[in-house]
């Protein structure tokens, strides 16, 4: 063949505890990274990929529930003519007791674990791979492979951290690229994708996580689809998040009332329908007032979820505050001393939230709403 169809995924991190939340929400969130992944196996079979690359971190860790492990049997199962490939990670590690020991997955699924090459003969490609058989793996995952066969398509698999020369992860140095000249290498252990690039004539990417599980994965997550032929790629990114996380900071310099903010906020919002959506304010509004996530309405066409972060310090009067001889006077500034004298970030902010609480209680505003 002149070229294959891939689909490159990695980082699905199935049976994340999702702690902290509430056992309802934890669910959702559950169920959001195992729709993402079946999202990612029927649209690999509506378009006819021949090869399907996990690259490492297909679990979160060395638990994997039984109706995971089902409910996985039978994705890879309703491809068949697919040739699915596994590179365990440092999450998932191919040990002795860890599920891909098992024998269970079918036989379309090959798990890699010593550096080895599976033939396709009737591809005309080679698929190479290696696992992580601990949290640590410490020698380049890019050499060190059984010589390449000039005459097929050659594709690499593994988990591995570009440009971190220490990393226990998987270290892989850029003078690695090239070294064997595959004609691609998916890279996982990075959640945020990354562009094609290509160098020595490899072309090489991470596909990132296929599902955000927090604020810090924010944005559209997926994979990365496309052909691969000999020396030259046709890929592209290829959305499959369920849910989305979106962070966004509004300005609040100058706000006088609480209905200016809301309006910035819910003015935010009408981007974001169906996501999970931070809002950041930050500036110095006129007043000290305190904006709830009760006050946004969710679902539908607005976000799913919303938090408030205030980072805002109010640039209140000091002629009018400071200078009062009253109990709200009193307090205002011993609070400016406070966050004056924080000694980090994180106490200042605690401070700064809790002047806003305080002013609204002594002057009788609603705290809550």
């Amino acid at each position: 063949m002149d070229s294959v169809k891939i689909f490159h995924i990695a980082d699905v991190h199935l049976d994340t505890p999702f702690s902290g939340m509430s056992p309802t929400e934890a669910a959702s969130c559950k169920n959001g990274l195992r729709g993402a992944f079946a999202k990612a196996i029927l649209s690999a079979k509506n378009r006819g990929v021949q090869i399907f690359l996990i690259a490492g971190d297909l679990f979160d860790g060395a638990f994997v529930s039984p109706d995971t492990e089902e409910f996985l049997i039978e994705k890879f199962s309703s491809y068949p003519d697919c040739h699915f490939f596994i590179s365990p990670g440092n999450h998932d590690p191919f040990t002795a007791s860890s599920f891909y020991a098992k024998g269970k997955l079918p036989k379309n699924v090959h798990v890699f674990r010593e550096k080895s090459r599976v033939e396709l003969e009737e591809l005309g490609a080679d698929v190479y791979g290696m696992g992580f058989t601990s949290r640590e793996y410490t020698e380049s995952p890019l050499t060190a492979y059984p010589p390449l066969r000039e005459d097929r398509i050659n594709i690499l698999v593994c988990h591995g951290d570009l440009g971190v020369a220490n990393s226990v992860y998987g270290p892989i140095s850029k003078d690695d690229i090239g070294l064997l000249p595959f004609d691609y290498i998916a890279l996982g252990h990075i959640h945020k994708a990354t562009d094609i690039i290509t160098h020595k004539g490899v072309s090489i990417a991470y596909s990132g996580c296929i599902e955000g599980r927090g604020f810090d994965e924010t944005g559209e997550k997926g994979g990365i689809y496309g052909t691969v032929s000999k020396g030259r790629t046709d890929l592209s990114f290829f959305p499959l998040s369920v849910r989305r996380y979106e962070t966004e900071e509004v300005d609040i310099s100058g706000f006088e009332s609480r209905l200016q903010v809301t309006d910035a906020v819910k003015a935010v919002m009408k981007r974001h329908g169906g996501a999970r959506l931070r809002v950041v304010l930050t500036g110095r509004p006129k007043d000290a007032f305190y904006i709830s996530s009760d006050l946004f309405s969710v679902g539908g066409s607005d976000p799913d979820y919303i938090e408030i972060k205030d980072k805002s310090v109010p640039a209140l009067s000091v002629t009018a505050i400071e200078q009062e001889k009253t109990l709200r006077g009193a307090f205002y500034r011993r609070m400016m001393g406070r966050i004056e004298s924080a000694a980090d970030e994180k106490e200042r902010m605690e401070c700064v939230y809790a002047l806003k609480l305080g002013l609204a209680a002594l002057e009788g505003r609603d705290t809550e709403a």
